[in-house]
């Protein structure tokens, strides 16, 4: 069983009650897996006012996603 923590990120399309409207947002979680990823992101309280599915990404996979966006 893996049980090194890992730097996960997470963006989400929220309600965000400081700006009172909804918004795309993004946070880091320390987890094992991606699965153990989201158990972590659905503990906190931003969580609940997620609409739809969160999209979860290795700290490599975000670093490529970052380095192709800046070639556009």
């Amino acid at each position: 069983m893996n049980t090194e923590l890992n730097k996960y990120h997470v963006s989400y399309y929220a309600w965000i009650p400081s700006y009172r409207d909804f918004d795309s947002d993004d946070t880091t979680v320390m987890a094992t897996s991606k699965e153990h990823a989201k158990e972590v992101f659905r503990e906190l309280p931003i969580s609940k006012f997620v609409k739809g599915e969160e999209c979860i990404q290795t700290e490599l996979e975000y670093k490529e996603m970052c380095d192709r966006l800046s070639k556009l």
